[in-house]
């Protein structure tokens, strides 16, 4: 161990004078590596007698953690440190290295990607420490014999995060030890209390955050928005719309209605400055998520995790609702109204795209899933696939989920709806087919051949200027024209080349529909190019003379069923 402080990661000169050091509050002190003997003469620590030095001789890692200190002002972690180092100092520990993680939960779990042993991935819940992960690393290979901490709740408050230390301290043969005594994961005795205490700790956390659950759901249920950051869209008031990002907003959600892919409306938004309100560029999961919340139609959201139709784990938005069922809406000015939002749910989907999956879109479990839309309800909510018995038999239909007027009982069988839609988009698919066939799809040979010539008129003018032949101010002016028509009509390739792969995916997708190998996100894909919506109209009952009364008709009605194209 080299003699003196060393840093990394922190700071770009050297610490020589620990004491000053650990005296300079808001400072960070992860990486500091002090040597033993330097350390005790600094800070005046004075070795106990020879058989009570625990740590004789052995590289210690200090573990420092606190859960909350949004200011970073690091003063927890810094009260923990002296009385940290004090101890193994005073234990006769070779040298310390400093291992810290301010403003860093035990017990808060977040989503993660984990492949086990025979490499299949799976989504989990861990604690996320980077620091606890790096100091067991280096218990393991040896770069550090023994860890000391306060006490054991700043170890661990989740179980799975103390037995890889008992594994660490039991199978690698390092020691553990806490100033207050509380902690020794080197005997049988020791783990068993640990465990103990970790699960009372676990425990405790659990009954704290269950407070501020409910807390949280009172603000909710009251309608009142919460946050540290304003919401883009919105004032810092959180109530008031902010005129600019409104506008930008609303401008976005008829792009996406129109079928523009979310991602160039990210890039366009970075490209011109546009920002988050923690100042960050634009991500497509952070815009498509902004879109997803009920709060741009005015309504108080929650964040909840569950499964998608495929099974895999996924997060949404949920309108939070009252006891009695009623949907709370916010204390501030809506941006876009409720069947805005809903058209705009069902262009991008409600669900965040499953960590690990490559596949985006919609990816329902029925065919037209998504689609299919009632038209008893005033706002046509979306019909959900459901299976009953009938008999004896399956029995497959779509019932509406609206809840406007009680519940809906308009329903259809669903075999003979995807047959009737499928036949219908079929034959609106093999018209157009026909018709484009004498119109070319893809780029035209005149754009073609100007991109080439522009091509070569930049070379020319590149030449002329390092030749000194075309003075600076024409030179960048011209390219400037050249490049801004050059990025449009690229622009216009792409777009050209993307109606020519859509056009050949349909015509392959309606070929092979049968195909055992077509796959149900492509044939909802295939209808979803052609169809906004399919409305369901409900049957009205009608009078039967036999019966002498109003009876509802079983016989399958096409003409309830209405298709709504995209133009």
């Amino acid at each position: 161990m080299a003699q003196g402080i060393t840093t990394y990661n922190v700071y770009d000169t050297p610490v020589t004078d620990l004491a000053a050091l650990l005296a300079t509050p808001g400072r960070s002190l992860d990486g500091v590596t002090v040597s033993g003997d330097e350390a005790r003469a600094q800070l005046n620590v004075q070795l106990y007698p020879p058989g009570v030095r625990t740590l004789e001789g052995l590289h210690v890692a200090i573990y420092l953690r606190i859960s909350d200190d949004r200011q970073e002002e690091y003063r927890g972690v810094r009260r923990q440190a002296l009385d940290t180092i004090a101890h193994a100092l005073a234990r006769g520990a070779a040298s310390v290295t400093i291992y810290e993680e301010n403003d860093t939960s035990a017990f808060k779990k977040k989503r993660v990607t984990v492949t086990d042993t025979t490499g299949n991935s799976y989504v989990a819940y861990r604690v996320i420490r980077p620091r606890w992960q790096a100091m067991l690393s280096d218990l393991r290979a040896g770069a550090q014999k023994a860890a000391t901490v306060y006490d054991i709740d700043r170890l661990a408050r989740d179980p799975r995060d103390l037995e890889d230390a008992i594994e660490v301290a039991e199978f690698y043969r390092r020691r553990f030890e806490g100033t207050t005594g509380s902690l020794d994961l080197n005997t049988d005795n020791g783990r068993t209390m640990a465990r103990v205490m970790v699960a009372m700790a676990n425990k405790s956390s659990a009954d704290t955050a269950r407070r501020v659950k409910r807390m949280h759901r009172e603000l909710a249920e009251e309608g009142r928005p919460v946050g540290s950051n304003r919401p883009f869209g919105w004032k810092a008031d959180k109530r008031t719309l902010d005129p600019a990002e409104s506008e930008e907003i609303r401008e976005a959600i008829d792009k996406v209605l129109a079928g523009v892919n979310p991602m160039a409306i990210v890039a366009d938004w970075n490209k011109r400055g546009l920002r988050t309100t923690r100042g960050n560029p634009w991500r497509r999961s952070v815009f498509i998520g902004m879109l997803r919340n009920p709060r741009i139609a005015g309504y108080r959201s929650t964040m909840v995790h569950g499964s998608r139709e495929d099974g895999e784990v996924a997060v949404r938005y949920q309108i939070v609702t009252k006891a009695d069922g009623t949907e709370v809406k916010g204390q501030w000015t809506p941006l876009v109204d409720r069947a805005v939002w809903e058209s705009l749910v069902d262009k991008i989907g409600r669900h965040a795209q499953t960590p690990g999956s490559s596949e985006r879109g919609r990816h329902g479990k029925y065919l037209l899933s998504g689609l299919v839309r009632c038209g008893r309800c005033p706002s046509h909510p979306r019909m959900a696939g459901t299976h009953t018995l009938q008999k004896g038999k399956d029995f497959w239909r779509y019932g509406c989920e609206g809840t406007e007027e009680g519940a809906c009982s308009n329903t259809r069988h669903m075999g003979r709806v995807d047959d009737f839609i499928r036949d219908m988009v079929f034959g609106v698919h093999d018209k157009r087919a026909t018709e484009a066939q004498s119109v070319p799809v893809g780029p035209s040979p005149e754009v073609e051949q100007r991109l080439a010539d522009i091509q070569e008129l930049l070379s020319d003018l590149y030449g002329q200027w390092k030749a000194k032949a075309l003075p600076t101010q024409e030179y960048f002016a011209m390219r400037k024209d050249l490049s801004e028509e050059r990025d449009k009509l690229v622009a216009a390739k792409a777009a050209a080349e993307q109606r020519e792969v859509s056009a050949n995916a349909s015509a392959s997708v309606r070929d092979r529909w049968d195909a055992p190998e077509t796959t149900m996100g492509e044939r909802q894909a295939f209808l979803a190019s052609y169809l906004q919506a399919v409305i369901i109209m409900p049957i009205e009952p009608e009078w039967d003379e036999k019966r002498g009364k109003m009876v509802k008709r079983k016989t399958f009605n096409e003409g309830l069923i209405e298709p709504v194209w995209i133009d």
